[in-house]
């Protein structure tokens, strides 16, 4: 079966892709304690000067000549936001495109987070904002943002963490749980962000990418520039090539763990559910 075929069906089976509710112990229909404007009511208990006086129930405190307050529990959803990384690096793969991968974990993610009635917000990011949705409650949107993910753009771009991170810090005003889906080739700049939100990193990569194996002439063409070059690889370019990659990863990882961020790499060969399942079962 062809990539064609494979891609049609996936778009035409996309619900069926989420086989598990990868949140089920993260999130869901909880109920918080505390004071405010809940949908539930609690219980009654004697008033004090630090609740609202709006709640104050004037039958009972009439009744008992003791003021007493409604206390509700208030409905708590939380609140997802999956960013979407376009760089030109995500064209490639060699077993499946990572952009196809990508979609695939945003599709899991999406649903996994809608079942269970928590709000989605879906961000595509390269240097500036590519396309947005925010709060999705439902299913059609959810779809629609997958349907962006497998028919974007992406070779001639790159990443800015910088406007990304003050994209989010000005438009993500409630504490959410972020997570930052991309090739991550680039060092992301999360020091703020990270301050203020719970992130999760899900970097998706191809093995060929950091095994080449490969020897002789090559012609190249650079993704984000889009400019095209001769080269010549032996053992000793390979081996120096590998040594950048991961001392790339190695301060990739780094800066995660400095800022407290989970993250998994993800291979375009791999599972996507389990290793999404992996990810945030220790949380």
């Amino acid at each position: 079966m062809d990539k064609i075929t494979n891609s049609k069906l996936y778009q035409n089976n996309l619900q069926l892709t989420t086989k598990q509710r990868i949140f089920s112990h993260l999130s869901g229909e909880h109920s918080s304690v505390f004071s405010g404007n809940g949908l539930d009511f609690r219980e009654l208990r004697e008033y004090n000067t630090s609740d609202d006086i709006r709640h104050l129930n004037w039958k009972v405190t009439a009744r008992t000549g003791t003021p007493c307050v409604n206390i509700f529990s208030e409905d708590k959803r939380l609140h997802f936001v999956f960013v979407f990384l376009v760089s030109g690096g995500i064209y490639f793969g060699s077993y499946r495109a990572k952009k196809e991968v990508m979609s695939d974990i945003l599709a899991n993610l999406s649903f996994s987070a809608l079942s269970k009635k928590d709000l989605v917000s879906t961000v595509f990011f390269s240097t500036k904002v590519e396309e947005a949705n925010y709060l999705s409650k439902n299913k059609i949107t959810i779809e629609r943002d997958i349907k962006i993910a497998n028919e974007l753009q992406t070779l001639g771009k790159n990443i800015d963490f910088k406007n990304l991170e003050n994209y989010l810090l000005s438009s993500v005003k409630q504490k959410s749980i972020i997570f930052l889906i991309g090739d991550f080739l680039e060092l992301p700049k999360l020091r703020f962000l990270s301050a203020k939100h719970e992130i999760y990193a899900v970097v998706v990569r191809d093995r060929l990418e950091e095994d080449l194996k490969l020897l002789g002439d090559f012609t190249v063409k650079d993704t984000t520039t889009l400019g095209s070059e001769n080269i010549f690889l032996d053992e000793g370019s390979l081996k120096k090539y590998e040594a950048l990659l991961k001392e790339h990863d190695l301060k990739l990882f780094e800066l995660f763990t400095k800022y407290k961020v989970r993250y998994k790499k993800i291979y375009t060969d791999d599972d996507v559910v389990s290793k999404l399942f992996e990810l945030i079962k220790d949380r």
